[in-house]
């Protein structure tokens, strides 16, 4: 799975980084040269360039089944609407789109755009499902629909091959990698945050499951939940 994410600024930067410290291969866009200089270092591919300017938009991998391409320009509501409708022109299939007001939300749907996200209602949703979901220690927000999430190994599962548990048949979810090992240290204020385990690499068939994995999922939000009451999580 690639990220393609337009426009640098504060949620821009956040995602990206976070994205990037998962393994993801994250291209980043921006016009501001001094952005692109400072993050260049930590993702993929770093790029200088006016995105409302679809020959720039036309040399980024756009129409790949695996990128999703995210558009994360802030409260320039007409920059944002000229990328996002010409990334549609460009046949984009997995696009989201950052929305700042209902109207803007409601003028991105009429262009065709599935998936509209607020950052607000983002950060509001993935702290509300921290406290009512135990099962699912870290939730990230993808989409309306799908999402990223740290989840304990099911008891049952310990000593288990990953070829062998149907993750993907049976409960349609990927298996992105393993948490394993001793959780970092955590800065004495960063309140909200929960101790991290080291990821393992890219995960093959034949991976057998340890007590203390934690499984790092992608999948709908309804087959998570799904996930996560099957085994008492």
């Amino acid at each position: 799975m690639k990220f393609i994410i337009i426009g640098i600024g504060q949620f821009g930067r956040a995602l990206a980084l976070q994205l990037s410290d998962m393994g993801f291969e994250v291209t980043i866009l921006d016009e501001k040269e001094s952005i692109i200089m400072e993050l260049k270092d930590n993702v993929a591919y770093a790029l200088v360039g006016d995105a409302t300017d679809i020959r720039v938009l036309r040399q980024l991998e756009l129409v790949d089944e695996d990128t999703y391409v995210i558009v994360a320009v802030g409260e320039q509501f007409e920059r944002n609407l000229l990328i996002t409708a010409q990334l549609r022109e460009l046949g984009v299939k997995n696009l989201l789109s950052r929305s700042f007001n209902d109207l803007h939300a409601k003028v991105l749907k009429l262009l065709g755009v599935e998936d509209v996200f607020r950052v607000e209602n983002v950060a509001a949703h993935q702290l509300a499902s921290r406290f009512t979901n135990e099962g699912l220690m870290r939730l990230r927000r993808i989409d309306s629909t799908h999402s990223l999430a740290d989840v304990e190994l099911p008891e049952e599962w310990i000593g288990r091959r990953l070829c062998d548990v149907g993750l993907r048949a049976d409960y349609r979810l990927n298996l992105l990698t393993v948490r394993r090992g001793k959780a970092r240290d955590l800065a004495a204020e960063d309140v909200f945050a929960q101790p991290e385990q080291p990821v393992i690499d890219m995960p093959d068939a034949t991976m057998e499951f340890q007590q203390g994995d934690v499984l790092v999922l992608f999948g709908k939000d309804s087959d998570l939940q799904k996930f996560v009451a099957e085994f008492n999580l």
